[in-house]
């Protein structure tokens, strides 16, 4: 089945969008690219063409999955992100990933657990299981790693506590009472939070 070019648009650093209908672009080419593929609006690109032009940018797809996991760790689903606004067609983004995965340069159950042994001396569960959900991790993965890596969140607040208020024995019920409502709307537990309080 043949697919025709809807519009070539001038892009950024000497590329150029390539449309195949009038929604978002198909995929991005280097100019000298086009024109060694003679692509032009309204041309028919045979599955032959496209083959080779998603075997392309698969390659180029993979060298900027390397690039950007170089730079810090990365989630499958920020990975994913990142190619879909670089304009990477979608077969060529699930060869890179696949690349990665297979050689273990992504591995969404390892950062979450990376994840919650670096924040769990700051941040609540809650709030730990909302930012992995964020970065695109399942319910399910994020369950497993915190079976994992425990959390303690009455050792979590009570060690914030001492670090930020020192010396709580001397408060008022209503001072008290004003940091549980802080942390509990930090989405620290609620008994969590009594409890750091009872071993003052």
């Amino acid at each position: 089945m043949q697919t025709e070019i809807y519009r070539i648009e001038d892009y950024r650093s000497g590329r150029k969008l390539v449309f195949l209908d009038e929604g978002a672009p198909a995929f991005c080419l280097y100019s000298k690219e086009v024109k060694k593929f003679e692509l032009k609006e309204g041309m028919k690109i045979s599955d032959e063409l496209y083959g080779e032009l998603v075997t392309l940018l698969s390659k180029r797809a993979r060298e900027r999955c390397l690039y950007l996991l170089d730079d810090m760790a990365r989630t499958e689903y920020q990975l994913r992100k990142k190619l879909e606004g670089d304009h990477y067609p979608e077969e060529a983004i699930d060869n890179a990933v696949s690349y990665c995965r297979e050689k273990h340069y992504i591995d969404d159950e390892d950062y979450a657990k990376r994840y919650i042994s670096s924040k769990s001396a700051s941040l609540s569960r809650r709030m730990m299981e909302k930012k992995l959900m964020d970065k695109g991790i399942s319910r399910e993965i994020i369950s497993e790693a915190f079976e994992d890596v425990p959390v303690c969140e009455t050792e979590t607040v009570r060690s914030l506590i001492e670090k930020k208020y020192g010396d709580t024995s001397g408060l008022s019920f209503e001072e008290r009472q004003k940091i549980i409502r802080r942390f509990a709307n930090a989405g620290f537990a609620y008994d969590a939070v009594r409890q750091a309080f009872d071993h003052d």
